[in-house]
Parts: structure tokens; C-alpha cells; sequence
């Protein structure tokens, strides 16, 4: 299982987006393996320019798996975000529950966002960076 975040969604979707983030997307897809959560899906969706893209996003999204917010995944978030604030990192909540999403999942994170790099190098995460490669 592959978490897509919206960062990495956002360059697979962009006419000329970067190569390796569209294409490890696209195989994610392709293998069945690409999955989201709410979160996700509503920071890709509510903010498409147009109700055509709208209407895309919301049936592509559909295909893919979803992972469900769950209670346990909001207080692992807690638990890195806290971990991460007393080591100086300040993460977006977002990103935590995304993390946390993963991680409760057991997948991989694509991603295009540093902060999803600093979770990493502080937990069990295991995120690839489709900007570096890493």
C-alpha cells in the first residue's frame, strides 16, 4: 500500500509536473496500490479550479483505496506531534494525521514535503520524496 499526499497528487495531475512524481504515481495506480484518506481528498478536491475538476478528482479518487481516519490515527498524530514540538520540529496537523494515516497503515508515503521528511527521520515513517528521489 502507497499513501499518495496531495503534494505528490498535485504534480501528477499538473501538465508538466515533475517526471519522477508523475510516474511513480501513475504506477502506484496502476499496481492497485495508491491509497488516500479524507484528509487528502478534501485538500485536493476542495480547492479544484473548476467544477470539471472537480467532478475528475472526485471519481479518480474513488478508484483509489481509502484509508479511514480513525481514532487511534488522531492520537498517534498527537503522539508525533508532540514528539516532533519537543525536538523544535513544528509539523502542520495535517501532515501528522497523513503520517500517522501511513504509518497505522503500515504503507509507504509518496509525498513532495519536507515535513513529511522530518517525520521520518523521527519515527517509523517510510516516506520517498518524489522532488529528491529519497
Amino acid at each position: 500500500m502507497i499513501v499518495v499526499d496531495t503534494s505528490a497528487l498535485i504534480e501528477y495531475y499538473r501538465p508538466g509536473g515533475t517526471r519522477l512524481a508523475q510516474e511513480a504515481v501513475a504506477e502506484a495506480i496502476e499496481l492497485d496500490a495508491a491509497a488516500v484518506n479524507g484528509i487528502i481528498q478534501v485538500e485536493l478536491i476542495a480547492f479544484a479550479r473548476d467544477d470539471s475538476s472537480q467532478r475528475k478528482l472526485t471519481s479518480d479518487l474513488r478508484c483509489l483505496h481509502y484509508l479511514p481516519l480513525e481514532l487511534q490515527v488522531f492520537e498517534l498524530s498527537i503522539d508525533l506531534g508532540f514528539g516532533l514540538r519537543r525536538k523544535g520540529i513544528t509539523v502542520p496537523a495535517t501532515d501528522l494525521i497523513i503520517a500517522a494515516s501511513a504509518l497505522r497503515a503500515g504503507a509507504l508515503l509518496y509525498h513532495l514535503d519536507s515535513h513529511y521528511d522530518q517525520i521520518a527521520q523521527h519515527s517509523a515513517l517510510l516516506a520517498r520524496n518524489l522532488s529528491t528521489g529519497l
